[in-house]
């Protein structure tokens, strides 16, 4: 039987020089179902996307100095922002997901955000149950996609 060891998480901001890690991360990146097309399956469109992200939040989740997550914060305007958040499948089911979401409702709150937008996909159960158990709530459904949001200040009457 294998043993259980702690990891140590250390989750920040990303920077320009973290580039080639978050290029890395995911080009061996292997999505459990389909994430509405993200990340993008070929490197060119992969690079242009990771490229339009670069003005966004983009938080990094760091397992024993190796990139393990990636989560960007997108503005939509004044008062709410876009999730996006994807981990490597050799460290699912650790609590990256987890502690690169509470970073961002942290980020999220001091840029004034009232609140927090996720879209997956429909079939994603397992980002349906994650959302949900963090305090996420769903907006829409349709048979491909689904809205989810988090209230950061209260809900807007």
């Amino acid at each position: 039987m294998r043993a259980q060891t702690a990891l140590q998480t250390q989750v920040r901001r990303l920077t320009d020089e973290d580039q080639p890690l978050l290029e890395e991360m995911y080009a061996t990146f292997a999505p459990l179902s389909e994430a509405l097309g993200l990340p993008p399956k070929e490197p060119s469109r992969r690079h242009v996307w990771l490229a339009t992200l670069r003005d966004s939040v983009n938080l990094g989740a760091f397992v024993d100095g190796k990139l393990a997550g990636h989560l960007a914060l997108l503005a939509v305007d004044a008062d709410a922002a876009e999730l996006m958040c994807f981990v490597h499948q050799d460290f699912r089911r650790q609590g990256i997901a987890t502690a690169l979401c509470r970073a961002a409702l942290e980020e999220a709150r001091n840029a004034g955000y009232q609140r927090i937008s996720v879209f997956i996909n429909t079939h994603d159960l397992g980002a349906r149950h994650g959302l949900l158990k963090f305090g996420f709530e769903p907006v829409w459904e349709d048979l491909e996609e689904a809205e989810y949001v988090y209230w950061l200040w209260g809900r807007e009457t």
